[in-house]
């Protein structure tokens, strides 16, 4: 056998009896090192199993579809029913509770229109397109008269209003809205008239008058309502219109100036507005006052200086007031 020394690979021919079965420690002649030599082991030869090929294994069959058994037309057509039935029932339940809210609402809206319109007046024409009239001031007018006068030079419409406290308790008048027209019907002005404190008691009847100027003589006709939101906004601005009250100090000289002579006719209209005195039914402002007369607003027209002119105009809105006789004037 050949024994190679590991150090510098020369390669002995060796007899295997020399190295025995456990091996021997050697030298190599070349390098002087030393190993231990092992006699090299005879291979084993084992016998080996033949191999037996198995056959393959077939693939297997294709597994038939099983087609599913129709279901009879007859519970088709019922389940298909069940389904269209539920859903048709969530609908129906969606829709009437839209409906239910819908008739709550105009329900309410009807019962407590009048308190609707108290509070947001500008409804009231809402209520009017569906045929639905409401009258929140309480107050129906039976009669309107008016009068075109002439009164210091100036064109005067001379109204009177014949109207009913309809309620079963005291109502304050609201403000008058009067819409002037021409001769062809057309609205080409409107102005506002403060009740000036005015009350109706229950169900009491009354004729009030007042003066709206028509400085181009056009109006040939009015139109008359109470306007809630007018009477809406003087409470929030300006209350002392309602109340009658007058803070001006040219108001308070305008009484005595009328007793002085400037206007002795027309000493009634100074009187304040919420004044109870019964009247008479549908007397107008202009019957008892001749043409020349101080219009409305020359109530004020005597100035706080009692030295100063007292025919001096003092701009006024019209004032609302009952329509007194001329023979209960003096004592106001």
């Amino acid at each position: 056998m050949l024994v190679t020394c590991p150090k510098c690979a020369l390669a002995y021919a060796i007899d295997d009896a020399q190295l025995g079965p456990q091996g021997r420690t050697v030298r190599c002649a070349s390098c002087k090192s030393t190993w231990h030599a092992h006699k090299a082991e005879e291979p084993i030869d084992l016998p080996m199993e033949k191999v037996v090929e198995k056959p393959a294994a077939k693939a297997p069959k294709k597994l038939a579809e099983v087609k599913a058994k129709k279901i009879p037309s007859m519970y088709r057509e019922m389940i298909e029913g069940q389904k269209r039935h539920k859903a048709l029932m969530a609908q129906g339940i969606i829709w009437s509770a839209l409906a239910a809210t819908f008739v709550m609402i105009m329900a309410g809206a009807y019962l407590l229109r009048v308190d609707v319109v108290k509070s947001f007046p500008r409804l009231a024409g809402a209520y009017a397109a569906v045929g639905v009239p409401v009258n929140a001031a309480g107050i129906e007018v039976l009669e309107s008269k008016m009068e075109p006068t002439l009164r210091n030079g100036r064109f005067v419409m001379s109204v009177t209003l014949k109207v009913r406290n309809i309620r079963n308790s005291d109502t304050v008048v609201p403000p008058v809205r009067v819409h002037l027209l021409d001769q062809n019907n057309n609205e080409f002005d409107s102005i506002v008239i403060p009740p000036e404190g005015l009350t109706l008691a229950a169900n009491e009847t009354r004729s009030i008058g007042f003066i709206v100027p028509d400085a181009k003589n056009m109006a040939r006709n009015l139109l008359v309502e109470f306007d809630m939101q007018a009477m809406k906004d003087m409470q929030r601005l300006r209350p002392s219109m309602l109340k009658g009250d007058h803070a001006d100090p040219a108001e308070d000289h305008a009484t005595p100036a009328a007793h002085e002579g400037d206007a002795p006719h027309d000493e009634h209209e100074a009187a304040p507005a919420g004044h109870d005195t019964p009247v008479a039914d549908a007397v107008p402002v202009a019957e008892d006052h001749g043409d020349g007369h101080a219009p409305a607003e020359s109530h004020d027209a005597a100035p706080a200086d009692h030295g100063s002119d007292a025919h001096a105009p003092v701009q006024k809105l019209p004032e609302l007031k009952p329509a007194h006789g001329a023979s209960d004037a003096g004592h106001h």
